[in-house]
């Protein structure tokens, strides 16, 4: 490092002094260097031949050890978030792989997926209705189109039910399910507002902002076909 200039002369002998009293008090070139805006090679020039105590040894291995320690966490944060992109690219091309292997949903597909639907969300107890209930849109899509392309259903004989929470407005949440479901406002029961016990523990309101929507059938044909359907795909399994 060259001299300094004459006029900052006494500057540098300020700085230089002061850095070799705290450098005796066991502060790190780090420390110093960015106190004093010099470098590090020009405090280390200023205190290399400073006598350190051992509490001030202790201290300058503990600020060591806790830039070490923040380093570290740094990099594995930048690294980590690094890694979840990375994987999260894997999965997307997962997903876009396994998208293509989709073509189309024929008739069979259709029957297949809207059996086994019923059988994992359908009430089943029912000797005489075809009940299904999901808070998923898609889902509900894809009952309808089983109801109405497969068992041969009219629109008008499904009957909708909305099972709500108290903040959920009745008249939104109406219009949102009559735009799934393409049925008409007037196939809507009254809602429900009494939520289950099960979902007051489990379930967060928010997560559901249009609330339950129940599918009802009343059709004895129709709930023993599909319960036919399903023991049919439980006996080749």
């Amino acid at each position: 490092m060259g001299a300094p200039s004459v006029r900052l002369i006494p500057t540098y002998l300020k700085k230089k002094k002061k850095a070799i009293k705290l450098r005796k008090k066991g502060w790190s070139y780090r420390e110093l260097a960015q106190t004093f805006q010099v470098s590090k090679a020009t405090v280390y020039a200023w205190t290399r031949k400073t006598k350190l105590s051992k509490s001030a040894q202790n201290r300058i291995q503990r600020k060591i050890k806790e830039a070490l320690k923040k380093g570290l966490i740094a990099y594995n944060k930048t690294h980590s978030k690094i890694r979840s992109q990375e994987a999260e690219k894997i999965r997307e091309e997962y997903k876009r792989k396994a998208l293509k292997e989709i073509k189309t949903l024929s008739p069979k597909d259709l029957k297949l997926i809207g059996a086994t639907f019923y059988w994992a969300e359908g009430f089943k107890k029912s000797r005489n209705t075809f009940r299904f209930s999901n808070s998923d849109p898609l889902a509900i899509k894809i009952m309808m189109r089983f109801l109405i392309e497969i068992c041969k259903i009219p629109k008008e004989k499904v009957v909708v039910k909305m099972h709500l929470y108290p903040q959920i407005d009745p008249k939104k949440a109406t219009l949102y399910w009559s735009k799934v479901t393409g049925l008409s406002k007037t196939q809507f029961a009254k809602p429900q507002f009494q939520i289950s016990k099960a979902s007051k523990r489990k379930r967060n309101p928010n997560t559901l902002p249009y609330g339950t929507l129940h599918l009802d059938v009343y059709s004895t044909k129709l709930t023993w076909r599909v319960k036919g359907w399903i023991q049919g795909i439980t006996e080749k399994i």
